[in-house]
C-alpha cells in the first residue's frame, strides 16, 4: 500500500513538473503579494481554521480519528487535481500550475511544523515521527519528482509534448484507484464511525467552505484568479496526507477513510462553486454578437 500510494504522489507530481512550460518565477518577481495570500492562507490560514474548528462546539463529539482527518488533510496543500479542476472554470489553468508549485515547495517547510503540533492539536498519539523525518517524505514525494518534471519539460520538451498527456491520464487513474482501493479496503471497519459521527462529516464539508470563500476573498478582481484561487486553497492533497498516515499508523484503515471521505466531502462543498465559475468561464468564451 505504502508504495503505491507513494507512486501515485510521484507521478501526480512529475506531470505537474511537465505541465509548467519553464521554471518560472515571474509569478515571485510580478505578484509577490499574491503569491503571500496564497501560500499564507493555504499552509497557515486553513490548518489554524480547522483548529478553531476543532475547539468550537461544532467540534465537541467528533470523533478522534476524524478530527486527526481532518487536521491532516487540512495541513496538506497542493492537491494533484487542481490543474485539471482549473480548466473547467479558468481560461488560465497555468495559474493554477504555479500556485500549486509554489504550494508543493511551501509543504517541506509547513507540514513538519504542523506534525510537531499535532499530537496536542488533534489529541491523537500517533503523531510521533520527527519533523525532520517528516520534511525529508515531502521532499522525496513531493518535490524531487515535481522538479524532476520541470527539468525533463526543459530540455526535452518534444518528448514531454508527445508523453504528458498520457502521463498526466496515467496519474490521475492511479491516484483515483488509489481513493478507490483504500475506501473499498477500510470502509467495512470505518462505516460504523462514518455514519455514527456525521458532525465529523459536517465539520469537514464547513472547513470546505470557509477555504473557498478565503481564496476567492484574497483573489483580485480578476476572474481567473477568483475562479482559480478558492479551488487552489480549498482542494488539499490525500495522496500526502494518505503517505505520511501509512507510515505513521499503517493499520489505522478507518483514519485512511476518513482521509477519503474529506475528498468526497470536498468534492461536495465544492460542486456549487465550480459550477458557478465554469458558468462564467462559458459566458466569456462566447462571441459577442454585433
Amino acid at each position: 500500500m505504502s508504495l503505491l500510494i507513494a507512486l501515485a504522489l510521484f507521478l501526480v507530481m512529475v506531470s505537474l513538473g511537465l505541465n509548467l512550460p519553464s521554471m518560472r518565477f515571474d509569478l515571485l518577481r510580478r505578484r509577490p503579494a499574491l503569491l503571500l495570500r496564497v501560500l499564507v492562507v493555504t499552509c497557515i490560514g486553513l490548518p489554524l481554521i480547522a483548529i478553531l474548528l476543532l475547539h468550537s462546539p461544532l467540534g465537541e463529539g467528533v470523533s478522534p480519528t476524524m478530527a486527526t482527518a481532518v487536521m491532516i488533510m487540512a495541513i496538506c496543500p497542493s492537491a494533484p487535481m487542481i490543474t485539471l479542476k482549473s480548466r473547467q472554470v479558468a481560461n488560465d489553468p497555468e495559474l493554477a500550475a504555479k500556485l500549486q508549485f509554489w504550494s508543493a515547495c511551501a509543504a517541506v517547510i509547513s507540514v513538519p511544523l504542523w506534525i510537531s503540533q499535532l499530537p496536542t492539536e488533534a489529541g491523537e498519539a500517533i503523531w510521533t515521527i520527527p519533523a525532520k523525518d517528516v520534511a525529508a517524505q515531502v521532499l522525496q514525494v513531493q518535490l524531487v519528482p515535481l522538479l524532476l518534471g520541470v527539468i525533463l519539460r526543459r530540455w526535452r520538451g518534444a518528448w514531454v509534448e508527445r508523453w504528458n498527456p498520457l502521463i498526466q491520464k496515467t496519474a490521475s487513474i492511479v491516484l483515483l484507484l488509489l481513493l478507490v482501493l483504500i475506501l473499498l479496503v477500510a470502509l467495512p471497519q470505518a462505516a460504523p464511525l462514518l455514519i455514527r459521527d456525521l458532525q465529523g462529516a459536517l465539520l469537514m464539508l464547513i472547513l470546505t467552505i470557509a477555504a473557498l470563500g478565503l481564496g476567492f476573498l484574497i483573489a483580485s478582481q480578476n476572474k481567473d484568479e477568483r475562479s482559480t484561487l478558492p479551488l487552489v486553497v480549498s482542494m488539499r492533497n490525500p495522496g500526502l496526507a494518505l503517505l505520511l498516515v501509512q507510515r505513521m499508523a499503517p493499520d489505522a484503515m478507518d483514519l485512511k477513510a476518513a482521509v477519503v471521505g474529506y475528498v468526497l466531502m470536498t468534492a461536495l462543498g465544492s460542486a456549487p462553486f465550480v459550477k458557478w465559475r465554469t458558468s462564467i468561464t462559458a459566458q466569456q468564451q462566447i462571441p459577442a454578437q454585433d
